[in-house]
């Protein structure tokens, strides 16, 4: 709801959900080993069974000694590779990773990542004490590492029965004319799952991944954005979503345990999410999510995206009243930041602003799909109001799916969509005749001009 993770399900449920969290993940750290230096690994493999020894020798000495270190003071647990796509490399199902499966870790960065910028990334878990400025400046000092930083932590930003109290529809003039049929258009949602089995979404659904997690939306966060981008329309069941899209959506945050009852992001499945969308029908993607920390890591995969045409909606976060922090992913160039507005088009009182941001949508008391089980950030079941960003970006998605829908997958055609956005706004009485601010950007969101659907311009 851009909100950030909850340990209780007793939580206020019309209120964002806030709670202190520490900008980056502990005991873990994102590397990235060079080019040169993975590849020469995949040149020469190693079985998972082979010998100290035998790995030692088709280990690079430049790479031995990172390696090394991590081992002998960070009290190092396992390595994997970021940003890979395919099959999945065989690890050690417990304890601390054996030299063969370390090797195999880092040649595949090489071998399996889809874009040449992106190799080398491995995501390393060590104990957190052991991350001292001095142990991060000797690991930069590697001639085989390009990159030494912390993994960030990201957490949540909040004609049917009930399609008369959607007002966010009505305020982006999604009534006004005709759609394009979007359902060939895929979009990816990365959150906190989805309820499948929902009636306003299940038939949207084209594949939901929670690899190692149940397939449960504890948090409800997921199935709420869902339902605002591809709720069925005109299925005489709650609500309507903005665009007939194919969902294709991700889990990116652990299930709670009897001993972590928060709702821990997971970087790793999140890296993996937005490396598949490069090579894929995924053409938009929603990442109502934030954090205060940047990473170089995540920066370079947000580009490549950009590069290949995705276009990707992410919240601007709540926390205005609190600082009015810089969040990413919005803050990187490549996705589209949006912010939240209410009822009476005012810059909704959390919603982050800033000069990155791209436009605004309703954000203040949206009623969406929440899972049919009782979730953690709902009053009810089936169907909640909610404020957030998170509840703005969903609006923007599904429009860029409508936009996106009769064009082939391409940086120009994303960007080009992006454009059509951004440009067909309607000015707001907050932005005094400005073209843009940072409370607003280029102004709201209006569908029906983006489509073309509007003889006037919007004012």
């Amino acid at each position: 709801m851009a909100l950030r993770q909850v340990a209780s399900a007793g939580a206020p449920p019309h209120k964002l959900h806030k709670s202190v969290q520490s900008s980056h993940l502990p005991g873990q750290l994102i590397i990235r080993f060079k080019t040169g230096a993975v590849r020469q690994m995949a040149a020469n493999p190693v079985g998972l069974s082979a010998s100290a020894r035998a790995v030692a020798r088709a280990t690079p000495d430049e790479v031995a000694g990172p390696l090394d270190l991590l081992r002998n003071v960070a009290g190092f647990r396992s390595i994997k590779p970021l940003f890979v796509t395919g099959t999945k490399a065989q690890t050690p199902p417990s304890g601390v990773m054996a030299l063969a499966a370390v090797h195999g870790a880092l040649a595949r960065s090489a071998t399996h990542s889809p874009r040449e910028s992106l190799t080398g990334f491995q995501l390393v878990k060590v104990k957190d004490k052991k991350i001292t400025p001095a142990l991060l400046e000797r690991l930069r000092a590697s001639k085989a590492v390009d990159l030494v930083e912390l993994v960030p932590n990201r957490w949540l930003c909040a004609a049917d029965p009930k399609a008369n109290r959607q007002w966010g529809l009505r305020a982006i003039r999604w009534f006004n004319g005709t759609h394009p049929d979007a359902m060939k258009v895929h979009v990816a949602v990365v959150d906190s799952g989805i309820d499948e089995g929902h009636p306003d979404l299940m038939d949207a659904i084209e594949e939901y991944r929670h690899d190692g997690n149940t397939a449960r939306d504890f948090l409800g966060h997921g199935t709420h954005v869902s339902g605002t981008i591809a709720a069925a329309v005109n299925n005489s069941v709650g609500i309507a979503g903005v665009a007939d899209c194919r969902l294709h959506c991700w889990k990116v945050f652990n299930d709670p345990t009897p001993v972590r009852k928060l709702q821990n992001f997971n970087f790793d499945f999140y890296s993996q999410a937005l490396a598949s969308a490069l090579d894929s029908e995924i053409k938009v993607m929603n990442l109502s999510i934030g954090g205060t920390d940047h990473s170089k890591a995540e920066a370079t995969v947000f580009q490549e995206l950009r590069d290949a045409g995705v276009v990707v909606a992410t919240a601007m976060g709540n926390e205005f009243e609190e600082g009015n922090p810089k969040e990413y992913p919005a803050g990187y160039p490549g996705p589209l930041a949006v912010g939240a507005v209410d009822e009476m088009n005012h810059h909704a009182s959390f919603s982050n602003t800033g000069k990155h941001i791209g436009l605004v949508a309703p954000g203040v008391n949206i009623l969406s799909t929440v899972p049919r089980i009782k979730a953690a950030f709902a009053a009810t079941t089936d169907y909640d109001s909610w404020p957030g960003t998170s509840m703005a970006t969903p609006h923007v998605t599904g429009a860029a799916a409508l936009v996106y829908a009769n064009k082939a997958k391409s940086k120009a055609a994303g960007d080009a969509v992006i454009k059509r956005l951004v440009s067909t706004t309607k000015k707001l009485p907050g932005m005094k005749k400005k073209k843009f601010t940072p409370q607003y950007g280029s102004g709201l969101l209006d569908i029906a001009a983006a489509l073309g659907n509007s003889r006037k311009k919007p004012k």
